[in-house]
């Protein structure tokens, strides 16, 4: 059973640019959800990723300015917590913008994600695990992964995994699981290899 936040409720959610922007940064708003918070996208003034953290305070991922209407524009992230009612008082988690003191993580998730599992804040105790299967055309199969993780680092480290195969060794995802149908998975292939990534439930819990 997967334990994902709901979806922001608000009219905005039928809104097309409110639309394309919450599928663009999907890869940065699910692992937030995985770790119970209602995360939306601020479009007022500068786009804004928002993640309700349930104790009066609130996550902020953006770039320098905003973010961009194309993920692929995103140099680093700053990552802010912040008071809901008095957003003046607030700390800077995490910063990887050119410039910043993380600036050497760039656009990466995986650092991003241990900032953000550090903070003292309400967050599941169950673990996932992210693995991956490669399948040869001459059915020799291998599998990678296999740590059990909080929810946040396993579906970014997913996320990771997708877009390496994607943008650096030039497979094509060619089936994705709906996200209503349980923990994150994806077929994608190349020239005949197939790779199956995909996110389980842990046997283990935090703290063991």
């Amino acid at each position: 059973m997967t334990t994902l936040a709901a979806l922001p409720d608000h009219t905005l959610r039928t809104d097309p640019l409110w639309q394309q922007l919450f599928r663009s940064y999907w890869h940065v708003i699910t692992p937030l959800r995985y770790l119970g918070w209602i995360t939306d996208v601020d479009l007022t003034d500068t786009f804004l990723i928002r993640a309700d953290i349930g104790d009066g305070t609130e996550l902020v991922v953006a770039t320098e300015h905003g973010l961009p209407a194309d993920p692929a524009e995103v140099t680093g992230w700053c990552v802010i917590r912040r008071d809901i009612d008095n957003p003046g008082r607030h700390t800077v988690l995490y910063d990887s913008v050119p410039g910043g003191p993380q600036r050497h993580c760039h656009a990466g998730l995986l650092p991003m994600f241990a900032r953000i599992d550090a903070l003292n804040a309400p967050h599941p105790a169950y673990r996932l695990t992210a693995s991956a299967t490669y399948c040869a055309p001459y059915g020799l199969n291998t599998t990678q992964g296999g740590a059990s993780e909080t929810p946040g680092m396993a579906v970014a480290r997913y996320f990771e995994w997708c877009r390496s195969l994607t943008a650096a060794e030039g497979y094509q995802r060619v089936w994705e699981r709906p996200e209503q149908d349980g923990y994150p998975l994806a077929v994608l292939e190349k020239d005949g290899y197939i790779a199956t990534v995909r996110v389980t439930r842990s046997t283990e819990t935090e703290g063991a």
